[in-house]
């Protein structure tokens, strides 16, 4: 009798589990539950206005060679992350997104289709090629191609799905107004070697922006800033004549916006490379009439934010703390400020700071007259220890030691990128004069701002350049650039901002791409600053050890007959080698000592890791399995 209520029990919860489950499929289909950090796997809400923002039909085809990739498990879970995200976008889009999946087989139809849309075939072996690129188009004849789905570039996912979407309910691309002094767009460099010009690639930021927006190059003597510009972008303005920046001047004042790149040291000038006295940008003709200046004889340094570089030989590296590189993170980005509010870390080279430029006394001592200024607004700022240090440590052989012995600690924050707003007059007063007889004088023009200027500035042109965010790398024979910091999505952001699109930046904003292990760099510099000056010390003796030593063994060698060692002498000379042997084991020991509270660290995570929770989840294990037992025991115990 109780073994048939037994089986009856097991029947019924056998036959409520399967109700349970279909109910819920039927139910609750579409409910997500997201736990992860950052919620990764929910789309946000600038996707889900981009997902309702066509009023047509969009179509994504996903190509994925899902044969092909068997065996190969980073692509195979990307795959199935990429799928789950389609479904996503065509839920919410209520009907207008359809998806449809393609698996392209070699020597097929679908091989065709794939690759006349732009997918990119990555080669498997001889013969076959894997597919793995996703392409949307509208009813327009409108296509947007992401020609390979890069596994290590998840993070990116919901973002370069959004753009797609969005290039496809609008087709027409904002227009970004390029003026630049340095090949930032791409052309032609003389190769010292070969004597020969050679061509080079445009920087990536330019290719990040290009996929949004139509960058369009405006150079030599600017008379006006085209009237369908969005956006002006102008990166180190060098030796711009005045009839540009008046144009530039007009624009902005007109209601024109615009991002800016000044450095006092732009190490990506290769016009200066000869002189590297010549690197500094020079905007201060508007910067002064705005109120506002980046010191052309300073750099922001900061002991805190100091990068790690490598010194010394290729077989024996040196990792050493450079105050003049710099990744900003944290507190020191504006969380207020839409192109920085979800920003991870920004790296800067040698870069300026921004600061309120001090008005000129009046006659006689008196107090300057007000005058329209912009307000500065911070968007990146160093720590407050900051250093404002001279250009002149970096202009020729920049020692990232000797600058960490000259450090000099400050009492405020340097801002070094900021978002300018307010009224401000023009710097042109009286409009331009003639050049020649071939440039005619420009009139005055506007002569404040109509609508407040809304500017960004950054005090680095470096911080754009490849080796400051992204690393190229191999993937399948496809060069990929993978980033290692934010710069590319802060200028994104700032010109979607400035450009009046605002649904991809709440895209853009979520994602925080880079972890450094802040603990360990942190106890780098403290460990490089705790042994600097015992290591200085004994390189110096071991310098005068040597030059003693050496002037010794020069006299002896000059004349063997002249000059016979004494015994006292014979002393002094196996005592300067012991002492020279002595102190390099010194320098030895030190050396190791500035990774020894990282290998202590290492090793005991390594022992918490691997041993001690192990070894807890057993003691559980085992602490249950008896209060189990004493329990059953208690409950058969006879009354």
């Amino acid at each position: 009798m109780r073994r048939a209520g037994l089986i009856g029990a097991l029947l019924v919860l056998v036959v409520l589990f399967f109700a349970v489950n279909i109910l819920s499929g039927l139910l609750l289909q579409g409910a997500r539950l997201d736990v992860t950090q950052g919620r990764v796997f929910t789309l946000t809400d600038g996707s889900r206005n981009i997902a309702k923002l066509s009023e047509e039909p969009v179509n994504l085809t996903l190509y994925y060679s899902a044969k092909l990739a068997q065996g190969q498990p980073q692509i195979q879970s990307y795959a199935q992350r990429v799928r789950e995200l389609l479904g996503e976008y065509a839920r919410i889009s209520g009907g207008t997104i359809k998806v449809r999946f393609v698996d392209p087989e070699p020597s097929s139809e679908q091989e065709d289709e794939a690759q006349s849309m732009g997918v990119t075939p990555v080669p498997v072996t001889q013969s076959e090629n894997l597919y793995f690129g996703l392409v949307g188009t509208n009813t327009v004849e409108g296509r947007e191609v992401i020609p390979f789905l890069d596994p290590s570039k998840e993070r990116l996912l919901e973002y370069d799905v959004s753009r797609l979407l969005y290039s496809l309910a609008k087709p027409k691309k904002k227009i970004v107004g390029l003026i630049s002094s340095i090949s930032i767009n791409g052309g032609f460099s003389f190769n010292p070697q070969t004597r020969q010009p050679t061509q080079t690639p445009a920087w990536q930021i330019i290719e990040q922006l290009r996929t949004q927006f139509e960058v369009r190059p405006l150079t030599g003597t600017v008379a006006e800033i085209p009237s369908d510009v969005d956006v002006l972008m102008i990166v180190h303005p060098k030796a711009l004549d005045e009839s540009t920046l008046f144009a530039i001047d007009q624009y902005i004042l007109k209601g024109g916006r615009a991002i800016a790149f000044v450095d006092p040291f732009c190490e990506s000038d290769e016009a200066g490379a000869q002189d590297p006295t010549q690197r500094a940008s020079n905007f201060d003709r508007l910067l002064d009439a705005w109120g506002v200046e980046v010191p052309h004889g300073s750099i922001a340094a900061d002991k805190d934010l100091a990068k790690m570089v490598l010194m010394g030989s290729q077989q024996r590296p040196d990792r050493v703390t450079y105050v003049g590189w710099i990744g900003i993170k944290g507190d020191g980005l504006a969380k207020d400020d839409p192109t920085t509010a979800q920003i991870g870390v920004l790296n800067f080279a040698t870069a300026g700071f921004i600061r309120a430029k001090a008005a000129p006394a009046g006659a006689d001592g008196a107090a300057p007259p007000e005058t329209p200024h912009a307000v500065i607004t911070p968007l990146a700022s160093t720590t407050k220890t900051a250093w404002q240090m001279p250009v002149a440590e970096v202009l020729f052989q920049p020692d990232p030691r000797q600058m960490l012995e000259h450090y000099q600690p400050g009492a405020q924050a340097l801002v070094v990128a900021a978002r300018l707003t307010g009224d401000v007059p023009t710097a042109f007063p009286q409009g331009v004069p003639p050049i020649d007889s071939n440039t005619p004088a420009k009139p005055p023009g506007a002569l404040k701002s109509e609508k407040g200027i809304n500017v960004i500035l950054v005090a680095d042109v470096d911080m754009l350049s490849d080796t400051q965010w992204v690393r190229v790398q191999n993937f399948f024979g496809q060069q990929m650039a993978q980033k290692i910091a934010d710069n590319g999505d802060f200028v994104i952001n700032a010109v979607d901002n400035l450009s009046g699109s605002s649904d991809l930046i709440a895209v853009r904003a979520r994602r925080g791409e880079a972890r450094p292990f802040d603990l360990v760099e942190k106890m780098q510099r403290q460990a490089e600053e705790r042994y600097a000056a015992e290591q200085k010390l004994l390189s110096i003796k071991l310098q005068e050890t040597q030059t003693k030593l050496g002037e010794l063994q020069a006299k002896r060698g000059a004349d063997q007959n002249s000059f016979v060692l004494t015994a006292e002498q014979q002393a002094e000379v196996d005592r300067f080698r012991k002492e020279m042997l002595d102190t390099r084991k010194q320098l030895r020991a030190v050396k190791l000592s500035l990774n020894k509270d990282i290998e202590t660290l290492g090793t005991k995570l390594k022992f918490i890791n691997i041993g001690l929770i192990p070894l807890l989840v057993a003691l559980g294990a085992v602490g249950l399995g008896a209060l189990r037992a004493s329990r059953r025991r208690r409950s058969t115990k006879p009354v």
